[in-house]
């Protein structure tokens, strides 16, 4: 069996447990409450900054060029392209991200 078969199999009951919380039952129908939401995106932006940041350490304490490249180039997309991605759902829920270098953290309110 591969490492990532036996890690589905047996993590199987908590990836269910997982996806019967009716925070998730609600975002997948799409009857989760609009304020849930809003939260739910804020917080997810500040994980995706706090992730590339993760990201960008763990370049510069790679062991070698490629290590590095692949790093980097994986903290760029978790702050760039999701932010992208999450850019609609701000906008249209008027809430205002402020990614500055210094502020990032700070900004998301």
């Amino acid at each position: 069996m591969s490492f990532s078969s036996d890690a589905w199999a047996r993590n199987a009951a908590l990836y269910e447990k997982t996806r019967d919380m009716p925070f998730n039952q609600e975002l997948a129908s799409g009857r989760l409450d609009e304020n849930a939401f809003k939260h739910y995106m804020i917080q997810d932006a500040h994980y995706l900054v706090a992730f590339g940041r993760a990201l960008a350490i763990a370049a510069a304490k790679a062991d070698d060029a490629d290590g590095v490249v692949q790093f980097a180039d994986a903290a760029k997309g978790a702050v760039v392209a999701e932010r992208s991605l999450h850019a609609g759902f701000m906008k249209q829920f008027g809430i205002c991200l402020l990614y500055t270098s210094d502020a990032a953290d700070d900004s998301l309110r």
